[in-house]
């Protein structure tokens, strides 16, 4: 999956000589987090929702209201400028690790310099929960195992021999044994335990079994 197929279209944007009340006032009214800053259609800052709560915040030993961030001041004094962007034929994972890495909440997507969408972190949560399913009515069973086939195999069959799709796994390293994995498997609901039975049976871990 890229990043045009997910990301937000036609964003909301603001100019650097906007003020903070103007992107305030955006952000509130289209129930937006992140607004891109654009100097003649050319993306040169983002401004954010904490960067305005920031600028709003009372100022130790001021006395009007300016001390809250509105007034004179402008979205160029407090954007992030030159920030991280994608194009729309990003992978949607290394948009989501360039979010993680550098601890951001969106990135202005550009192609041939210009801007044409917004992927956010809810957009990826998005993708994410419905990739894993998370939204229908499931069960869940963890397995400790080698990373590999042969085992992921078994414990797969061991699942459809017992009549029950699996609707996703998941996998992440198992912190007790380097050499090993914990899977995720995620099933259409059913009584988990004849299942459960089964895969210890085969000699394997089980840490969790919902449903």
């Amino acid at each position: 999956m890229i990043v045009k197929e997910i990301m937000g279209k036609s964003p909301i944007t603001v100019k650097r000589r906007d003020t903070v009340k103007k992107a305030h006032r955006l952000m509130e009214d289209k129930c937006i987090r992140h607004l891109p800053v654009l100097d003649s259609d050319r993306v040169i800052g983002i401004v954010t929702e904490s960067d305005i709560r920031e600028a709003m915040a009372p100022k130790a030993g001021a006395k009007n209201s300016n001390s809250y961030g509105f007034g004179n001041i402008t979205v160029g004094s407090i954007m992030t400028t030159n920030p991280i962007t994608v194009s729309p034929d990003t992978h949607v994972e290394d948009a989501a690790k360039l979010i993680y890495r550098n601890k951001i909440g969106g990135l202005p997507v550009i192609n041939m310099g210009k801007l044409v969408g917004i992927i956010t972190i809810m957009d990826i949560l998005g993708v994410f929960i419905e990739m894993m399913g998370l939204l229908e009515s499931s069960s869940r069973i963890d397995v400790v195992m080698r990373r590999d086939p042969k085992d992921f195999k078994e414990v797969s069959n061991i699942i459809k021999d017992n009549n029950i799709n699996i609707i996703s796994v998941g996998m992440t390293p198992y912190k007790k044994d380097k050499d090993m994995s914990t899977y995720f498997f995620r099933l259409e609901a059913c009584d988990t335990r004849p299942i459960v039975h089964a895969i210890k049976k085969s000699g394997y871990k089980v840490t969790s079994a919902i449903g």
